[in-house]
């Protein structure tokens, strides 16, 4: 209920509601992405989650709310003792308030995604913990990765491994489809995998990100299979972009900031020009979320938040480097990846 609290206090001086309807802020505020939409009355904090019908015990046992209502098109069956119904559309519930409306749905009240956004960012404790057992159990999965014989192996057969270590290492669900990118396929920033065998000789870039409760996390390690002369020296200039970019992350600087410092460092090593995308981005209950770390960004770092940083080298026929780790903004960086950056297999 924490976040709760939060938005109940970053919206009460100006609004008499507010409502989120979104999956990722109802993620946040109550931890369930799927319900219908939320109403808080904030004079009071008085909060009503309206979910479908068929998840009413589901919320009322998983959600620290005031009152769940289930919302049905009919009441068939009748209701059960206790059990709080209607059969009016949530969107029309909405209409009916008195008052001033805050939303994450512009059509239902003023537009306040941006302010909610800025709250997401900064993480609170608990939320951070969070973070970091996702971050645990996404690593475990990477040990568990070296382990395992993966020349002659198919990328999907690896990025099934992924999910099947995620659910037995204790993750409720994934952040986004594991990229399994070997060879040549490296060289695409958002691939995913395919029935491509993994050869000796290869770089493999495998970005994965479990899921605890409804909190991401995200990284990326590319596993070099043999010391291949295409991207070796590749290799050790995104270990130095990264570097560079995580101590040059703190609270109050530009985002922008650490976007040119990746990238210098890449240029200096003669690869500025394959480095085609921003240098990090804000993980929380997306995947994705701010800020947002690229050239023209205007956005500056704030104690609390959680940044990827990720620079990368994407070389067309020949294949691709990301090292991407997770860092917390407590006035520097603070790492909170265990696993080494560079990664060579014999």
């Amino acid at each position: 209920m924490d976040n709760l609290k939060r938005l109940v206090n970053a919206f009460s001086k100006k609004f008499d509601f507010l409502v989120l309807t979104t999956g990722p802020n109802l993620a946040y505020a109550v931890g369930m992405p799927d319900a219908l939409g939320l109403v808080v009355e904030l004079s009071t904090g008085y909060s009503t989650l309206y979910v479908s019908r068929l998840d009413y015990a589901r919320a009322k046992s998983t959600t620290a709310v005031d009152k769940v209502i289930g919302v049905s098109t009919a009441e068939i069956p009748p209701r059960r003792r206790g059990e709080e119904l209607v059969t009016t559309p949530f969107v029309d519930i909405v209409k009916k308030l008195e008052g001033s409306v805050a939303s994450d749905n512009k059509e239902l009240g003023v537009d306040v995604r941006g302010e909610i956004l800025e709250l997401r960012s900064v993480k609170s404790e608990w939320e951070l913990e969070v973070m970091k057992r996702a971050l645990e159990i996404t690593e475990r999965a990477y040990v568990s990765l070296s382990d395992v014989k993966l020349v002659g192996m198919r990328e999907r057969d690896v990025a099934a491994l992924i999910y099947k270590w995620f659910i037995e290492y204790g993750a409720d669900g994934v952040a986004f489809d594991p990229i399994v990118a070997s060879g040549p396929n490296g060289a695409y920033p958002h691939y995913k995998f395919g029935d491509r065998e993994i050869t000796y000789g290869d770089y493999v870039v495998i970005d994965a990100g479990a899921k605890r409760g409804v909190y991401c996390s995200d990284m990326t390690r590319t596993l070099a299979f043999g010391q291949s002369t295409a991207l070796r020296d590749a290799m050790y200039a995104v270990y130095e972009a990264v570097k560079a970019a995580e101590k040059r992350v703190g609270d109050g600087v530009p985002a922008a900031e650490v976007d040119k410092t990746a990238r210098e460092v890449l240029s200096e090593y003669g690869y500025g020009e394959y480095f085609i995308h921003s240098t990090g981005h804000g993980v929380g209950v997306e995947v994705h979320e701010p800020p947002r770390l690229f050239a023209t960004s205007k956005e500056v770092l704030k104690r609390g938040q959680v940044v990827t940083i990720e620079p990368g080298v994407y070389i067309e026929g020949v294949g691709g480097v990301r090292i991407e780790d997770m860092v917390y903004i407590d006035g520097g960086a603070v790492v909170l990846n265990k696993y080494p950056k560079t990664y060579f297999l014999a």
